[in-house]
C-alpha cells in the first residue's frame, strides 16, 4: 500500500504553492519542522518511522513520528492540500516516509522564508 494519492478531494502540492507552503510551514511545531527538514534535505530517500524517531529523539519511535504528523496533515487539509510526504508499507516491513524532490524544494523555500 502506498500513500501517493491525496485524501478525499484535496489537491497535491505543486511548485506554484509557495505561499501556501510558507503559511503551512509557519504552523508546524518544532518537532514537525525537524521531521520535515530530514525528509526535505534527503528527497526520495525513504526513512522508517523508527529511523526518524531515533534521528529526532522522539521517545515513542515510530509511534511518536505518527503523532508528529497529525497536525501537519490538518494544516495541509485546511488549505486544501494533501499531505506533503509520501509513504508506503513495503511487504513485511514498517511504514517508510519520504518527500519528492518537487515538494521538498517547495518546503525548503518555505523554511528559508522565500515563497514564490
Amino acid at each position: 500500500m502506498t500513500g501517493l494519492n491525496s485524501p478525499g478531494e484535496l489537491v497535491a502540492w505543486s511548485r506554484d504553492d509557495g505561499e501556501l507552503a510558507a503559511a503551512v510551514w509557519g504552523k508546524f511545531s518544532e518537532k514537525a519542522q525537524a521531521l520535515f527538514s530530514v525528509l526535505m534535505d534527503k528527497p526520495g530517500v525513504p526513512f522508517s518511522g523508527d529511523e526518524l524517531g531515533l534521528l529526532l529523539g522522539l521517545p515513542n519511535g515510530k509511534h511518536g513520528v505518527a503523532g508528529v504528523l497529525g497536525w501537519p496533515l490538518r494544516h495541509c487539509q485546511a488549505v486544501g492540500r494533501s499531505w506533503p510526504w509520501v509513504w508506503e508499507y513495503p511487504e513485511g516491513e514498517n511504514v517508510r516516509y519520504w518527500m519528492t524532490e518537487e515538494v521538498a524544494g517547495l518546503f525548503r523555500q518555505a523554511r528559508s522564508g522565500q515563497s514564490s
